[in-house]
């Protein structure tokens, strides 16, 4: 059922089966018509729902009560605080177009044979992480979506030729207070951990 339910006091939110971005769309949407103190409840099947929910809530300013696993799904509670801050749909919108710039920017580094293909990835631990790091860089690494053999939910990581650029960015990044996570090499069809 993909629905919102009153019951009482609470609202539940199940989103069920709906993938990244939506989910967070969706509970970000529905938290602007509460009222400060409220608390949704949100379900969700999305394997990376966890991880984006903590870094919406940090974001926006709204209080994570909990976070509950029950099977595959992911179930939450979040009080709507005073001041907090829901992203506009117009964000939404420049975040999907996001996406598909950062598509079409993978798709054309494949096909150009003039550049080093990239061999190492750097991880965040949230999308906004990675934007405002390739801006920080100024050209140094290039934003594209995760591979789906790192991680299968929506995200980004900077792409580098060659592993000591890859880790000199890194920790530029992790002194500057940015949230890298882990650097990955590409090996054939598969990507390894290589750091930290």
């Amino acid at each position: 059922m993909n629905a919102v339910q009153e019951k009482q006091e609470f609202k539940v939110l199940d989103l069920s089966g709906l993938m990244c971005p939506l989910p967070v769309v969706m509970t970000s949407e529905q938290m602007k018509r509460l009222k400060d103190g409220e608390v949704l409840t949100v379900i969700s099947t999305d394997p990376g729902f966890e991880l984006d929910i903590k870094n919406w809530c940090a974001q926006t300013g709204n209080e994570l009560l909990s976070v509950k696993r029950n099977g595959n799904q992911v179930v939450v509670e979040i009080k709507k605080k005073p001041f907090s801050v829901e992203p506009s749909l117009w964000y939404w919108i420049k975040f999907h177009a996001l996406g598909v710039k950062l598509h079409l920017r993978h798709i054309l580094m494949q096909l150009n044979p003039l550049i080093k293909k990239p061999d190492h990835f750097i991880t965040f631990t949230a999308i906004s992480e990675g934007t405002r790091a390739e801006k920080f860089l100024k050209g140094k690494a290039k934003l594209i979506p995760v591979p789906d053999e790192i991680d299968p939910r929506c995200g980004v990581v900077l792409a580098v030729a060659g592993y000591q650029k890859a880790k000199g960015i890194y920790e530029e990044l992790l002194k500057k207070g940015f949230g890298v996570e882990a650097i990955y090499k590409k090996e054939g069809k598969s990507y390894r951990r290589v750091y930290p």
